[in-house]
């Protein structure tokens, strides 16, 4: 399970050290092997474990190719994805692709997100934030957020 926000850095050599904290459980979850790709709805990548990537994939590998918006959904998520594997220094390469779509600098935020984490650049994660909280709170929730007690 991984929750919680890290400040990073992406090396010279576009890797970024996963927190010792997440690099354990990796470890043990999935031998070290993640897959990263991008989320196609914002300038992030996601990064999740080699055995949830699996059912991720095949739910979207499922879809209907004729569907514009699952066609678009498949060339975005499996398209851009790309194997990796946690160094002996707990360190995954991000790729220049992913670096490019993400538009990725030297200081990165990781974001947990329960089964995956999310990668920002820092300077669009502080922005895209800053945005989301002055957005009206009036918004309707999702009937599967409103039993939801916080």
């Amino acid at each position: 399970m991984f929750r919680g926000a890290s400040a990073l850095s992406l090396d010279d050599k576009g890797r970024l050290g996963i927190p010792a904290k997440f690099r354990d459980a990796l470890a043990e979850r999935c031998n070290g092997q993640v897959v990263l790709t991008v989320n196609y709805r914002e300038r992030c990548l996601w990064l999740y474990p080699m055995d949830e990537w699996d059912i991720v994939e095949k739910k979207v590998a499922e879809l209907p190719s004729f569907d514009p918006t699952a066609q678009e959904l498949k060339r975005f998520l499996i398209g851009y994805a790309d194997d990796c594997e946690l160094d002996t220094a707990g360190r995954v390469r991000v790729s220049a692709p992913l670096r490019e779509f993400a538009e990725l600098g030297k200081r990165i935020v990781l974001l947990g997100q329960r089964n995956k984490f999310e990668i920002w650049d820092e300077a669009l994660w502080n922005r895209r934030r800053d945005e989301w909280l002055r957005q009206p709170q009036e918004r309707e929730l999702p009937i599967e957020l409103e039993s939801i007690s916080l």
